[in-house]
């Protein structure tokens, strides 16, 4: 190519020219400005002079002051940092004196380990990491520090009520079916080695709805907040054990996330978010509403530790708190946070009484969850060949979704809840520990003591979940007995930290006139015991059979003759 070429070639491309151009005059101003700022002027303007006159003519441009320095960082006030060591100093003082006092009361005595090792153990870490601070005051050592306070005033108010001559009897007795609720969970964590953090529920009254402090279980104690009318009504009580599924959930350090892997269940936040709706209007698909009950996850299995504990008593007491008040959608529809558009992480009533159904079940007690079951259906006009839909609300309306996919899913969540295997409890599931299987023969002890309280009489049954149960199922075919009733469950509880005793525990009371009516006869065929007795020995392990062992008579020294020892002691001796 010519260079005539060329430049026509350029010139048909005149917009490439002018915007390079455009760059080298901008390029050049760029390079004068810096040599300007480095030396003065522009290497133009500087007079062909040697070095020294240029010394001597020019004066030297003065230095650009020095960039000021970053201030220092702000130290916190000696005085502010000597208060707060004085209150964390102050904080363990009162917490000491205070476990001196409740060390000798016995409502009051679960709150030592807190006041005398926990609170001055936290006091001593603060103030070390007071004496420290060099720099800026750490918000996280006020934030300990409020902490702290709200701990020692949480404690100081239990302490409080039961000080209370009126209330110490009336809280002893909701410990008493707390602590019945607990003991199978810590006997089972310290036996499998699981990190259980919380081991002593509390009782109190509050202006709130009946929930439980988990934050708390660091301390070790789990506060139950009670509602005003907890003690004129039985409503509630059966509550308590889903309050403490709730601590159990918590406490065991990294159960949450091991459930939510072996459910193959989201985290909660993600569950709480609204459905999606495909954009080609194709609906929602299985993953979408599974997704759901991963922000239900811990209400649910509250609801399945609940049924296990309380049987029939529990899932009847949900069905009078979640039923609908006007509307019978009430109990269809979820719940939704106004101002994050969240859905709540409790699950519709609908749903709640269904999984207490399927655990009733699961337990052998078909009876029982089929009336509930109807029971609940009838009262809210649903028809058992169409249940409705659960209404979930969507910005400005509610879309509705079948029942039957949503209750497979909660069928599969509770029957792998219930009988395992769970990599957070071992691979065990919540009906493999000890005094969490609730069956016919608990059901059977809530039956006598149901018998009891119809007849008049103070059950003679120790376990206060079976008094509790059995009151609540007096209660369902007597309503007008219920104080009388829930006076007589009160006297069968031996209050916690109180020196009350079992109505049974030094004497033998006569059976209840109802409880003797409804066993009636024993209706045997002959022959059957025996048929069960050698069904028994022949189904037995060879290795579990014990060894006959002779008995030698001993000398009775008060009577004067031969007796078998077991007569006095309980025991034989070979």
């Amino acid at each position: 190519m010519s260079l005539e070429d060329l430049v026509l070639a350029l010139l048909k491309r005149w917009e490439l020219l002018i915007v390079a151009a455009y760059w080298l005059y901008w390029l050049y101003g760029k390079i004068k400005a810096a040599i300007t700022d480095a030396g003065g002027e522009s290497v133009q303007a500087l007079p062909e002079v040697s070095q020294a006159a240029n010394a001597q003519e020019q004066p030297r441009r003065p230095a650009p002051p020095p960039r000021p320095a970053a201030p220092p960082p702000r130290k916190a006030a000696p005085d502010a940092v000597q208060r707060l060591i004085d209150a964390a100093a102050a904080f363990e003082q009162e917490a000491r004196a205070l476990s001196d006092e409740v060390e000798r009361e016995p409502a009051n005595r679960r709150f030592v380990g807190v006041l005398r090792e926990w609170i001055p153990a936290r006091c001593a870490e603060i103030r070390e990491a007071l004496q420290r601070v060099q720099g800026p005051m750490d918000l996280s050592l006020i934030r300990a520090m409020n902490a702290l306070e709200l701990v020692l005033a949480e404690i100081k108010d239990l302490v409080s009520q039961r000080r209370n001559p009126e209330l110490r009897g009336r809280l002893g007795d909701a410990d008493r079916l707390a602590d019945a609720c607990y003991e199978p969970v810590i006997a089972f964590a310290r036996a499998e080695g699981l990190p259980l953090a919380t081991a002593y529920p509390a009782t109190q009254l509050a202006p709130l709805d009946l929930a439980i402090w988990t934050g708390f279980a660091p301390t070790q104690i789990a506060p139950i907040f009670l509602p005003p009318g907890f003690f004129e009504s039985l409503i509630f009580w059966p509550a308590l054990a889903h309050e403490v599924g709730h601590d159990f959930f918590i406490s065991v350090r990294g159960l949450d996330q091991s459930l939510r892997r072996d459910l193959s269940l989201d985290t909660e936040e993600n569950g709480t978010r609204a459905l999606y709706l495909r954009p080609d209007g194709s609906g929602l698909d299985a993953a979408e509403l599974r997704r759901i009950f991963g922000g239900w996850l811990e209400e649910i299995f509250a609801d399945v530790f609940g049924t296990l504990m309380c049987g029939p008593a529990y899932v009847k007491t949900m069905s009078m708190v979640f039923g609908a008040r006007e509307d019978a959608r009430e109990v269809l529809a979820v719940g939704r946070d106004p101002g994050t558009g969240r859905y709540d992480v409790h699950p519709p009533g609908h749903v709640r009484v269904h999984v207490g159904r399927v655990v009733l079940e699961r337990a052998g007690l078909h009876e029982d969850a089929g009336r509930l079951w109807n029971g609940w259906m009838t009262r809210h006009g649903f028809s058992p060949d169409e249940p409705p839909p659960l209404l979930f609300p969507m910005q400005d309306r509610y879309l509705a979704i079948r029942f039957q996919p949503m209750a497979e899913i909660a069928t599969e969540l509770v029957e792998r809840l219930y009988s395992g295997p769970l990599e957070g409890l071992n691979g065990f599931g919540l009906s493999d520990i000890s005094g969490l299987d609730y069956g016919p023969s608990e059901h059977f002890e809530a039956r006598r003591a149901r018998d009891a309280f119809l007849g008049g009489q103070v059950p003679a049954v120790r376990d206060a979940r079976r008094v509790i149960a059995g009151a609540v199922l007096a209660c369902v075919e007597k309503p007008e007995l219920e104080e009388q009733i829930r006076a007589r469950a009160r006297e069968a509880i031996p209050a916690l930290g109180t020196y009350e005793q079992a109505p049974d525990a030094y004497r033998r009371q006569a059976p209840a006139p109802a409880a003797q009516r409804s066993a009636g006869p024993l209706e045997v065929a002959p022959g059957a015991v025996l048929e069960a007795l050698l069904l028994r020995e022949v189904l037995r392990r060879p290795a579990s059979r014990p060894r006959p062992q002779a008995v030698r008579p001993r000398m009775n020294p008060d009577a004067g003759r031969f007796f078998d020892v077991q007569r006095r002691t309980g025991k034989t001796e070979p």
